[in-house]
C-alpha cells in the first residue's frame, strides 16, 4: 500500500513537472506589425457649386462659366452636405497659384455658402476654387474663364447702291 501511495503520488507530480519541462507547441505569437492609418474619411461633400455674378436668398441668381474683365466681382457658391459641425474652406487659384482662401463652419447636415473675389482686370485666364475639407481633402472644384472683352466684328460693308433704273419705255402718246 505504501508502495501504491508513492506511485500515486509520483503520477499526480509527473504532469506538472512534465507541463514545465516540454516546449509549448503552439504558434508564436505574430509579430507586431505598423499598418498605415487608413486615410481619413471626407467631411462631408459638394451637393452644388456655382459661380454666380449675385446671390440671392442664400441661392445664386445665375451660372457664370466665363467671365470678361470689364466685371471686377465674382461669387462662389456650394452646397455642403454632411459635414456639420467641420470646416470647409474656398481655395481661389488663378492659373494654378493660391490668391485667396475663405473658410466657413459648417453649422448642419445642409449648409450653404458662398465666397467673393474682386478681380483685378490685368488677372486674365483660367481660375478655379476647390472646396477643401479639414483635412487638406478636396470635396470638389470649379472653374471659370477671366478674359478681355472680345472686339466688336467689323460692321458689315454698307449694300451697293441699287443699279441706274432702266430707261423708261417709250409712250403710245407723242406730244408735240
Amino acid at each position: 500500500m505504501k508502495n501504491l501511495f508513492v506511485l500515486l503520488s509520483a503520477l499526480a507530480i509527473a504532469p506538472v513537472y512534465a507541463a514545465e519541462a516540454v516546449p509549448s507547441q503552439s504558434a508564436p505569437a505574430p509579430a507586431a506589425t505598423t499598418q498605415a492609418p487608413a486615410p481619413a474619411k471626407p467631411a462631408g461633400s459638394v451637393a452644388r457649386a456655382q459661380f454666380t455674378n449675385a446671390v440671392q436668398d442664400r441661392e445664386p441668381t445665375d451660372k457664370v462659366t466665363n467671365l470678361t474683365n470689364d466685371k471686377t466681382q465674382i461669387y462662389f457658391f456650394t452646397e455642403i452636405k454632411d459635414a456639420a459641425n467641420h470646416k470647409i474652406t474656398h481655395r481661389w487659384e488663378h492659373d494654378g497659384k493660391v490668391m485667396s482662401e475663405v473658410s466657413f463652419d459648417v453649422g448642419s447636415d445642409r449648409w450653404r455658402v458662398f465666397s467673393s473675389k474682386t478681380l483685378d482686370p490685368s488677372w486674365t485666364g483660367e481660375w478655379k476654387v476647390s472646396v477643401v475639407d479639414e483635412t487638406g481633402g478636396t470635396l470638389g472644384a470649379s472653374t471659370f474663364s477671366y478674359e478681355a472683352p472680345k472686339a466688336a466684328a467689323p460692321a458689315t460693308a454698307p449694300a451697293q447702291p441699287a443699279a441706274p433704273a432702266a430707261p423708261a419705255a417709250p409712250s403710245s402718246m407723242n406730244m408735240r
